[in-house]
């Protein structure tokens, strides 16, 4: 991914213990002498039910438009398929509707005025499309 800053560095962080497991990723801009964290995802991940959760989603004031977050939900993407779950979710404000959406999610149901509940199947789907490509 390149968006015009420097040397940007992914830094993955994992943890496990017994109910919980947890997956961060950070965007870093090593500008020479400091590293700075530009964005992050983090999520909780439920192995036994299948299912990722994202508590958290940030990316600085002046990154943000930059596709960042995007880069990020695709990492936790690829990260909780790889541990076989089948599901990604999370809760979203209705501004952000419309960048979900784009993104594969699917507004589930509404939690409050302003926050709903949204999800995205992480499972491959192999279908052929009327115009013979590969359709996920």
């Amino acid at each position: 991914m390149d968006i015009g800053y420097g040397y940007w560095i992914w830094n993955e962080l994992f943890s496990e213990e017994n109910n919980y497991n947890a997956y961060v990723a950070s965007l870093l801009n090593d500008n020479g002498s400091e590293n700075e964290i530009v964005g992050y995802i983090m999520l909780e991940l439920n192995k036994r039910k299948s299912y990722s959760y994202i508590q958290g989603l940030f990316v600085e004031e002046r990154y943000i438009h930059r596709e960042i977050a995007k880069e990020l939900i695709h990492k936790a993407e690829n990260y909780s398929r790889s541990i076989g779950c089948k599901n990604i979710l999370a809760e979203a404000r209705s501004y952000l509707l419309g960048f979900y959406k784009k993104l594969g999610f699917s507004i589930d149901k509404k939690k409050n005025d302003s926050t709903y509940f949204i999800s995205k199947s992480l499972e491959i789907n192999k279908e052929i499309r009327e115009d013979g490509d590969w359709e996920r």
